[in-house]
């Protein structure tokens, strides 16, 4: 595969025989990074190297899977630690809570990221640069995403101004898209792919149109999409081939789609053997607790009728 892979200063090549299974998709770790020069710090490189990478793996790309839980977080790097003990001498100092939230999200610390950033969020207009003052706030914003705080990811959006063009405004769509899709916001989800691919050719389109069909799927209009897409698809030699390609997204994002659904399977097959993962447990606990409270009120209320304290 002849896309590169950086994984916190390593690289690594995925050869024919190592590609991952679709059941492996939701497990893929969020720290794959591709690069394209100075276009790495873009959410997916803003397609600037899609037509190097399969489509299968544009597909993995935008899956999201939950973060990491504190214990599996990695310890701080020597050059994050003597940016974080700049700032705790100097809290308040917006070029710093940058320079910190940039260091947390080259590491994929998407939480620490989050929560260094929000310092810096509603002071953002004091970078005077407006590129750093968009990637700074493209940066909280993909954190928030990648952290699944949604809500939060949605209003950072919304204080971002969309460039002109470029590989940056495409970023900016395709997270967009990402998260109207999360907001269960079907019109704005279907609105960023449109701006996204208008104007382009099936050759970058159909790179588009793989980061975005999980988010298409999950707001119900990926197959208005796939009408839009044919309206590109080319003539001649190359007919043949896009048809094609325009198959292994449609296969592909059911199949991730799929593997959703496949893990809330599991969780309730689970469930029944005895075998209950922590997050039914805990919900189990907390209905106990509601009940038990709820047959202490209703005893109470009983008791006090008996002895005519209540009516």
């Amino acid at each position: 595969m002849s896309e590169l892979r950086q994984r916190r200063g390593e690289e690594d090549e995925d050869s024919p025989g190592d590609r991952k299974t679709v059941k492996e998709i939701h497990q893929t770790a969020t720290s794959i990074k591709y690069t394209e020069g100075k276009y790495d710090d873009l959410y997916m490189s803003g397609g600037a190297n899609f037509k190097k990478q399969e489509l299968e793996d544009i597909i993995r790309m935008s899956v999201n899977p939950k973060p990491q839980s504190k214990k599996d977080q990695k310890s701080m790097t020597n050059a994050t630690k003597a940016v974080k003990d700049e700032l705790d001498d100097d809290p308040y100092n917006i070029k710093l809570i940058n320079a910190l939230g940039c260091k947390y999200f080259q590491d994929f610390e998407w939480s620490m990221c989050c929560n260094t950033m929000m310092r810096g969020w509603k002071r953002a207009s004091e970078i005077t640069d407006a590129k750093e003052q968009y990637s700074f706030l493209m940066k909280l914003c993909e954190a928030s995403f990648r952290n699944h705080n949604f809500k939060q990811a949605h209003a950072v959006l919304m204080d971002i101004q969309e460039p002109d063009d470029g590989y940056e405004r495409k970023a900016y769509l395709l997270l967009a898209c990402q998260i109207h899709g999360e907001m269960k916001d079907a019109q704005k989800t279907l609105a960023s792919f449109s701006k996204a691919i208008e104007g382009e050719a099936f050759e970058v389109a159909i790179g588009l149109w793989a980061a975005c069909a999980l988010a298409l799927r999950k707001v119900g209009v990926f197959p208005s999409t796939t009408t839009t897409m044919n309206s590109k698809v080319r003539s001649g030699a190359t007919h043949h081939m896009d048809q094609e390609r325009m198959k292994v997204v449609e296969s592909w994002s059911v199949m991730s789609q799929s593997g959703e659904e496949e893990n809330q399977q599991s969780m309730i097959s689970l469930t029944f053997e005895g075998k209950p993962p922590k997050k039914v447990i805990q919900a189990g606990i907390a209905l106990l607790v509601f009940l038990m409270l709820w047959l202490f009120y209703i005893m109470e209320q009983r008791s006090l009728k008996k002895h005519n304290l209540a009516k």
